[in-house]
């Protein structure tokens, strides 16, 4: 029996050995391949994105150890823009990453006017004694959940304080994210240690994951349309129709979207690093709903009264508004749930007067929208909520743009596209920020006169060149191409002297000076108020720093002013650009037809112009021969 239970015994032990054997043996092929691909330097994993599979992708920025400074890795551009800081922080550096997708960014423009560069700018006036650096890790379509490595990453770079504006490309992706949300701590190393092996490397870029050529301003294609990381839904072949009433999935994504934030705010406050979020705003005015479906339980004869309503209205909406929203309004007792509706029926109370119902069916607009590629307000309500329970500050761009909105609802004036703001929005976005910092003794710094950080906003626009513009403008018409902006045309044409001065004030903001003269001239035709609504922007280019600007639309405006007051407030708003630009020549052809009325002029100035600089009559003749 002994002899048999150690034949047994032996028995057992040779075919463990054996199945050892064959384990070593069949990897042996691969563990030389490995070791040939690391003697070789093939497969390097800093040279390939796998943002689409194995987890999280090649780190965004890189070491480069000849200068000893990170830099944003090529393979990441294309979604990502370069920057760069140094390895070695000084104790007089204070570094800010702004995370986010392309509102961070600065679309349709590049970093030199995101919120994140104004913000630079005052920050090092106000407090010479540090050295601010705010690095730009805006992700063109990226969601909250992207953002979560790539703050991990973040916070091994010694980062002073975190910036995160998000919620715009939520329901960009077709995935509820429970994968995302589900992923063990084990499933991660081990998507890790995959990412180490050069094998895998190499399968990964020979099946499609290379890295991606650095992107240029002549690229004829949209950096949305890639198909590196991000999927957006509208790059598939189905576009808006891959889009549904789908109240579950929208309701998973804004779970995803709590829980990212979250999380996001509980590494920074484990780090103890001071984190502020960012609640963005969207064009409410000047942008209808991306897609509209009916309710799902509507019947065929009521879907066909409702659509014989919604049609007899929109051909009457023009010439009897009052009588449009009366038949919009039986529509919306068969069917409320349509965004397209709620849109048509705000426009109608835009142009009656009935503001405060306008502004909510353009709220509605955008919360129903099927495809809602702006945030929504139940995202909004999210991310505050979060910041009152985490006690973490927030800066309300939303409420901002709305309250400095003609009647508070926001559209061309404050974004050039659905969600992207104007520079100006940019500048002010910057401008809260640094007040929340001070306020909460995140930063100390003395206060930055309003006169100086105008200075600063002009010669830092005065910077860019003309070319800065006109890559903004090649931008938006990827991005409004790539939305399908086109299909809503007939929606956005202004009709009213308003919508022609919001169109006026965009086309300005990304220099179509030809465009604008167009809208302009169109607007005071109609109704010669435009004017003096005009004017007043010419006021806030200036204080953008935008001079150059503010003197074309006063030009315009000369041409067409009717009135001897409108006039001599044209007049001081040249008189004002030209003794900030310090042209002695220019300012006198201003001054000397109108010496003895200037304090008169000043004395009864509508416009503001004046209070731009108080002392404009003590420069004035303090300059002036």
């Amino acid at each position: 029996m002994a002899e048999d239970k150690n034949k047994t015994v032996l028995s057992g032990r040779r075919r463990r050995t054996f199945a050892v054997l064959a384990v070593v043996l069949g990897t042996l092929p691969l563990v030389m391949l490995e070791l040939t691909l690391r003697a070789l330097g093939v497969g390097d994993s800093a040279a390939v994105d796998l943002h689409a599979g194995f987890g999280s992708s090649a780190g965004l920025f890189e070491l480069d150890e000849s200068e000893q400074v990170y830099r944003t890795r090529l393979s990441r551009q294309r979604f990502f823009v370069h920057q760069e800081f140094p390895a070695v922080k000084s104790p007089a550096d204070f570094r800010i990453f702004c995370l986010g997708g392309s509102t961070v960014q600065g679309r349709p423009y590049r970093p030199e006017t995101a919120f994140g560069q104004w913000l630079e700018l005052q920050l090092n006036a106000a407090d010479p004694s540090r050295t601010y650096q705010t690095i730009n890790c805006g992700g063109i379509s990226y969601a909250s959940y992207r953002l979560r490595p790539l703050l991990q990453e973040v916070l091994t770079y010694e980062p002073d304080l975190i910036v995160l504006a998000t919620g715009h490309n939520e329901f960009l992706e077709d995935q509820t994210y429970a994968d995302v949300k589900k992923r063990s701590g084990f499933r991660i190393q081990l998507e890790e240690s995959a990412k180490s092996l050069r094998t895998v490397m190499l399968f990964r870029k020979l099946t499609g994951g290379e890295a991606r050529q650095e992107p240029t301003e002549d690229s004829g294609a949209p950096a949305v349309a890639s198909t590196e990381a991000v999927e957006a839904r509208l790059d598939d072949e189905s576009g808006y129709a891959s889009y549904h009433r789908d109240e579950e999935w929208q309701q998973n994504v804004a779970d995803s979207f709590d829980d990212s934030v979250r999380e996001m705010v509980r590494l920074c406050q484990q780090a103890d690093l001071p984190i502020v979020l960012v609640q963005l705003g969207a064009n409410l005015r000047d942008c209808p709903p991306f897609k509209s479906e009916h309710r799902t339980d509507i019947n065929v004869e009521d879907e066909q009264q409702w659509q014989t309503l919604f049609d007899t209205a929109t051909a009457d909406a023009l010439s009897d508004p009052a009588g449009a929203l009366a038949l919009y309004q039986q529509a919306a007792k068969i069917d409320d749930q349509f965004p397209l509706l709620n849109f048509r029926m705000a426009r109608c109370q835009d142009r009656l007067g009935q503001f405060d119902d306008a502004r909510k069916n353009y709220v509605l607009a955008r919360d129903r929208d099927i495809c809602p590629l702006r945030m929504p307000g139940n995202l909004a309500e999210k991310l505050m909520a979060i910041a009152r329970e985490t006690q973490v500050p927030v800066i309300d761009a939303a409420s901002s743009m709305a309250a400095r909105s003609p009647q508070q609802i926001p559209g061309f004036n404050a974004f050039v596209d659905h969600v992207h703001p104007t520079i100006g929005g940019h500048q002010r976005m910057a401008q809260a920020i640094a007040s929340t910092l001070h306020e909460t003794n995140i930063v100390v710094s003395s206060t930055i006169a309003t006169e100086r950080l105008r200075q600063l906003y002009r010669d830092h626009m005065e910077s860019l060149g003309p070319i800065y513009f006109s890559n903004g403008r090649r931008r938006i018409g990827w991005l409004e191409g790539w939305a399908q902006r086109q299909r809503l045309l007939d929606e956005i044409t202004p009709v009213d002297p308003r919508g022609m001065v919001a169109a006026t004030i965009r086309s300005l903001d990304l220099h179509d000076f030809e465009a604008a003269t167009e809208f302009l001239h169109d607007a005071i035709a109609t109704d010669e108020s435009a004017s003096q609504m005009l004017l007043e922007h010419s006021i806030e280019l200036f204080r953008q720093g935008r001079n150059h600007t503010s003197r074309w639309l006063l030009k315009e405006l000369e041409t067409t002013a009717k009135s001897e007051p409108l006039a001599a407030q044209i007049a001081l708003g040249f008189l004002i650009i030209a003794i900030d630009d310090e042209n002695v020549s220019e300012a006198a052809a201003v001054y000397k037809p109108l010496a003895d009325n200037w304090s008169t002029i000043i004395e009864a100035d509508a416009s503001g112009w004046s209070a731009t600089m108080p002392d404009v009559m003590k420069r004035a003749r303090r300059v002036l021969p």
